[in-house]
């Protein structure tokens, strides 16, 4: 046991091998000079542990820590986090003053108002907390609330990503602030013998926070950028690791997307891909990224619409997906008779198109006008999701939370359900800000077949993870339990409704069978989609 008076001491040798470690977790290049750094952060790892040697602690790493979590507790060790509020200030009047109105004058062209922004490097998230003040600040708040926009603000520091998601800053650090900001997006609190500043949800309702590390491949990212910030990171890696992040930023940036980095930070080496605008701004070139080729591959690519081309997608009211399949129809209809037969007294819907709607295990289903969707879960989840303004709403069914074998955007998966689901009441007029959820479903309905794996609860505690990470409020929910569920949710009202389902098995055994005989062809499957936004 170490003597903790008697701190242990690095060798050069011991040094070569974490600096070899740190480099192969988080690409981070350790020079000669980081000796004492490396040394005094690792000493209190060793306190922690109650280790006497930096060569035992190293042996820790590599043969006991099996989950990884000394490996991250390392790494969040070594790395330096310094930031502050407006740093770098041009970058932020640049966007006021040229890029947003672009943006803006693009959006009132195409109709597409949609803008995401990647904080790569936030550390305690001075810089998403600023990038969201410059947005409410440029477009105020009535036109904010028309477009849709998202902030992913990423570290592979876990406990700084704590701290920038709580959003809580002393008051030395809240001066860099200017005041009327300060005011109007902060609050001030009296904790203890301290007195801070705590974000307003008009911020952090913009941001989402997630773990990346930029050595991993591929990015947990399936969505483009029209604005990348990594700012004073690169200074930390070596030359090719440096080349390798910033071609890989290209890949996630829209066509003539922007890329802002530290003011001592250079990507002259990477030729052709982005033309330089002064002040370490950069613009994609017109063709270069994954996004611009793949739009010039589908245009030339593109065949004459036929009847038979394609996923079958409905318009206007809702994106539920159909196969053209007559299994998934039967079953469809089969659900739907049984809402029709089993009335819960939700009253009478109309005949609209939109006034019934069944949907099953991958499929998603939004309405602005009244409609009654219905299903049936057993170990699947279904969320309802409800604007009360808008007096929007929908519904989604997905039976697993993600599937890491295949990369298609297919809303069976939670991952992808919840993001189509939001995408599409934004689309009829919804706003991600104030929408509300309910989650119905999650049962151990399998146990009884001999699966020892608690997929219901896995599923149900995905979507309560989701939604409490993009702030969206569970007003209620009924998940658990050893029986399925059969759910109806009015769009127009966001009542919803939920009876037992006795007999599961033999209609999640129909629901495999349905999506086992669609998945088999090379065609896009049904409930599987070309562009999604997850983060």
């Amino acid at each position: 046991m170490a003597d903790p008076g008697t701190p242990a001491q690095l060798t050069r040798k011991e040094f070569k091998l974490f600096r070899e470690l740190i480099y192969a977790e988080a690409g981070i290049s350790m020079s000669e000079a980081k000796f004492q750094l490396v040394e005094s952060r690792l000493q209190k790892r060793l306190r922690k542990l109650q280790l006497n040697s930096f060569s035992r602690y190293y042996d820790f790493l590599q043969n006991e820590d099996r989950n990884g979590e000394e490996r991250l507790q390392m790494i969040n060790a070594l790395t330096t986090n310094k930031t502050d509020f407006f740093r770098e200030n041009h970058h932020f009047e640049y966007m006021r003053e040229e890029l947003l109105p672009s943006i803006e004058a693009q959006a009132r062209e195409t109709g597409h108002y949609k803008l995401r922004i990647w904080s790569a490097a936030c550390s305690t998230g001075e810089e998403p907390y600023t990038l969201a003040m410059t947005l409410l600040e440029y477009f105020g708040a009535a036109k904010a609330a028309q477009w849709d926009i998202r902030i992913l603000a990423s570290d592979v520091d876990t406990d700084v990503l704590a701290n920038a998601e709580q959003g809580v800053y002393h008051e030395d650090k809240a001066d860099e602030i200017p005041a009327d900001l300060r005011k109007r997006y902060f609050r001030k609190e009296v904790r203890g013998k301290d007195t801070v500043w705590v974000a307003g949800p008009e911020l952090k309702q913009l941001i989402a926070f997630r773990r990346i590390n930029f050595i991993e491949s591929p990015w947990p990212i399936n969505t483009s950028f029209d604005i990348i910030f990594c700012r004073n990171v690169m200074i930390y890696f070596d030359e090719p690791t440096q080349d390798r992040l910033v071609s890989r930023f290209a890949e996630q940036l829209v066509p003539e997307g922007h890329l802002f980095i530290g003011h001592s930070e250079s990507i002259m080496r990477i030729e052709g891909v982005y033309r330089p605008l002064g002040k370490t701004i950069y613009r994609l070139n017109p063709g270069k990224g994954a996004t611009s080729a793949r739009s010039l591959s589908k245009a030339a690519q593109l065949p004459s619409p036929t009847p038979s081309t394609g996923l079958r997608r409905s318009t206007g009211a809702g994106l539920a997906a159909s196969s053209g399949g007559t299994a998934r129809e039967r079953l469809r209809q089969r659900i739907d008779s049984q809402a029709s037969t089993q009335s819960f007294s939700t009253g009478t819907m109309g005949k609209g198109p939109d006034a019934s709607h069944a949907i099953i295990v991958g499929e998603i289903k939004a309405s602005s006008s009244p409609c009654k969707v219905s299903t049936v879960v057993g170990s699947c989840i279904a969320v309802c999701l409800y604007d009360p303004i808008a007096h929007v709403g929908g519904m989604n069914h997905f039976m697993l939370p993600a599937n890491k074998s295949d990369d298609r955007v297919c809303a069976s998966y939670g991952v992808h359900a919840m993001e189509l689901l939001i995408n599409e009441i934004m689309k009829l007029g919804g706003d991600r800000r104030k929408l509300v959820a309910k989650v119905f479903g999650g049962g151990n309905v399998l146990k009884s077949s001999g699966c020892s794996l608690d997929i219901g609860g896995r599923n149900a505690n995905f979507a309560m993870q989701f939604l409490d990470t993009d702030c969206i409020p569970i007003v209620s929910k009924d998940v658990g339990g050893r029986h399925g569920r059969q759910v109806q949710f009015l769009t127009h009202t966001g009542q919803a409704f939920v009876r037992p389902v006795k007999q599961m098995a033999e209609i999640e055994a129909e629901m495999a069978t349905v999506k086992q005989r669609e998945e088999k062809p090379v065609a896009e499957p049904a409930g599987c989609y070309g562009s999604v936004e997850l983060f």
